[in-house]
């Protein structure tokens, strides 16, 4: 299973990509699913085995433009 984060913020969702990136994280800059249409339309998609990791870089990042987690099956 996969998880996919949004952001309000281009510039967020990117940043938290490059975040992920750095960790060893397998991520993707995603275009936003119809389905979860919120956000700025740019989303970052990685395995939910990461959701540890990805939770704590959100708490230390300054992420205010943070949206929501999905899970994409």
């Amino acid at each position: 299973m996969r998880l996919i984060y949004s952001f309000r913020s281009r510039n967020q969702s990117m940043r938290f990509y490059d975040a992920l990136k750095r960790e060893g994280v397998a991520a993707k800059l995603i275009g936003t699913p119809r389905s979860v249409s919120v956000g700025c339309g740019l989303s970052v998609q990685f395995s939910a085995s990461a959701e540890g990791l990805a939770e704590s870089l959100l708490s230390r990042g300054g992420y205010d433009t943070f949206l929501g987690a999905f899970r994409d099956c």
